[in-house]
């Protein structure tokens, strides 16, 4: 069988580029598809049902540091000293015992404390943080709650909770409020859903743009004359709306080549009738299952279908050709795309081949 090495063959850049601009509605559509997957669970997940709103109310502590023997203040208070203090016991006891409103809540317990003041120690851990953005002396704290109501109510406790605080430890000297809020405020939900709906873009434009890369590479069919002239060596006439087709029929195809058709769905019939509106004259018409398995001699117009994905078969019908003593001078392009072909063959392009055919009429070549 007639050998053709695909892995050899050198990859046409511009067929390969305007195959993708052909493919454009697809990939448009794929970004589309992205969008759509990825953007919209994402919206779902964090809007629609998404978590309640939250509020959050955010108090400002001046730290005044004790001055020790030495003369220097103290300093170990750091953010994470404040981040842990703000949920240990000492905090959270006290903000539950000025949330209960009792005076004598002491005698309850714990588990009474935490019933009266309508939340969980665990749950008044979660709602709490403090930290320190710059200075050491500045103490920012947040509460943060599903409930505006709630959230005032512990950063009410909370700063009575610090004033103890600070009068218990002899390393502070006193605590006082830069910034009170006056109401809880509504947090602003991180909803990222353009990001999403970007990210489900690329990644779904670049999955299809590798899928029609590897389609195209592997693809061994037909799409213009000049593939199959690289591939195989034989001229082909172009297509059936080729100008030059009578002129290369003519110095190529005798009256007594016979058109064989390489695909099923080709009717070699119908390629003979219309090779006949254009002038070009065949002794008959033969499908690539009917080639006589015996010792012939003749020649045969190869049709071949475009964009059939039909690689191996074309090499077969060659070899069964020169099995059966049949000769090949040309080929025909069968169904081709004529706005591919016409983008591809530039207009300098056909006059080259003109000029080739004028140079042999002259007998220059």
């Amino acid at each position: 069988m007639r050998e053709c090495n695909y892995g050899k063959e050198p990859l046409d850049i511009r067929l390969l580029a305007l195959r993708f601009l052909r493919r454009s509605p697809a990939i448009l559509l794929a970004a589309l598809l992205g969008a759509f997957c990825v953007g919209g669970p994402y919206f779902l997940v964090k809007v629609t049902f998404g978590t309640a709103n939250e509020y959050e109310a955010v108090t400002d502590f001046y730290i005044d540091y004790a001055v020790q023997e030495n003369g220097e203040e103290y300093t170990y208070f750091n953010q994470t000293t404040w981040t842990q203090l703000i949920t240990d016991d000492v905090f959270t006891d006290k903000i539950l015992t000025y949330m209960s409103e009792l005076k004598d809540i002491e005698t309850e317990g714990a588990e009474g404390m935490q019933e009266t003041a309508g939340v969980t120690k665990q749950q008044l851990r979660e709602y709490l943080y403090a930290t320190m953005l710059s200075d050491t002396r500045i103490v920012t704290t947040t509460v943060t709650t599903s409930d505006p109501e709630l959230t005032m109510r512990i950063e009410k406790a909370l700063i009575r909770a610090m004033e103890d605080f600070g009068g218990e430890q002899k390393e502070i000297a006193c605590v006082r409020i830069l910034q009170e809020p006056s109401e809880a405020s509504l947090v602003a939900a991180d909803v990222r859903t353009f990001r999403a709906c970007m990210l489900g873009c690329v990644v779904f434009v670049a999955v299809t743009v590798f899928y029609l890369l590897i389609y195209f590479v592997l693809d061994e069919g037909i799409y213009i004359p000049a593939s199959f002239e690289r591939r195989y060596g034989i001229p082909m006439l172009g297509t059936i709306c080729s100008p030059e087709l009578p002129a290369l029929a003519g110095k190529l195809v005798s009256g007594e080549t016979v058109v064989l058709a390489v695909d099923r769905e080709a009717d070699p019939e119908q390629v003979r009738k219309v090779l006949a509106e254009r002038g070009v004259e065949t002794a008959g018409a033969l499908r690539f299952e009917a080639i006589p398995l015996k010792e012939n001699t003749g020649s045969v117009l190869l049709a071949v279908k475009a964009g059939a994905h039909n690689g191996k078969r074309i090499e077969k019908a060659l070899d069964l050709c020169r099995k059966c003593g049949l000769s090949v001078p040309a080929a025909l392009l069968w169904e081709a795309d004529e706005k591919l072909i016409r983008a591809y063959e530039m207009p300098e392009h056909v006059l080259h081949v003109w000029g080739r055919m004028r140079k042999k009429e002259d007998g220059r070549e």
